[in-house]
């Protein structure tokens, strides 16, 4: 009689051959950064909105501005964190804004993060909860944050004088009057 039971034959597992990278070392943080930069420097994008940016500074007679940096994010954690950057980058050096005329502040960043921006010559400043008074004429780059630090922002410089040396790199301000409005309805 034949055998009509299943069995098992000799299965051979297939697996992948994953490349095991003994030995390399993770990209650097400032690598990943100017990959960025040469990712957004080589795309039209960054052209029109350099040129939005320089038809404001033209309009304000902003010739050397310094530039704020607040809700960035953390570069060493966060891809986001580091296309801004590398968008803020290559938008200070094609307006030939020295990076050393650069602060950035974030609770979030690291202490990787804060060696990375020292390395551009960047300066990181202390918490000030956003109660920041502009002296100079400043480009503000506020691309995460949130509706109390725009508040903080512009009750620290709200006169007609301090708000004139400010330009707002940031979301719209609608965005945050209608989910404002909404909730208080």
């Amino acid at each position: 009689m034949e055998d009509t039971s299943f069995a098992y034959s000799q299965a051979t597992t297939r697996t992948r051959a994953r490349k095991k990278r003994r030995g390399d070392e993770p990209p650097l943080l400032i690598d990943l950064v100017d990959r960025c930069k040469a990712d957004i420097e080589s795309d039209g994008w960054i052209t029109t909105c350099l040129g939005l940016i320089q038809g404001a500074l033209r309009k304000t007679d902003m010739p050397c501005p310094d530039v704020l940096c607040l809700g960035l994010g953390s570069p060493s954690s966060s891809r986001v964190a580091r296309a801004q950057l590398a968008f803020l980058i290559s938008s200070c050096t094609m307006l030939e804004i020295v990076l050393s005329n650069v602060s950035v502040y974030d609770p979030v960043f690291t202490d990787a993060d804060k060696a990375l921006f020292q390395s551009f010559g960047m300066r990181c400043l202390p918490d000030t909860d956003g109660k920041l008074v502009v002296e100079r004429p400043t480009i503000l780059f506020m691309p995460h944050c949130d509706l109390k630090l725009y508040e903080n922002i512009l009750g620290a410089n709200w006169s007609e004088e301090q708000l004139a040396r400010i330009i707002f790199i940031a979301n719209r301000f609608s965005d945050y009057t209608d989910k404002y409005v909404c909730t208080i309805i």
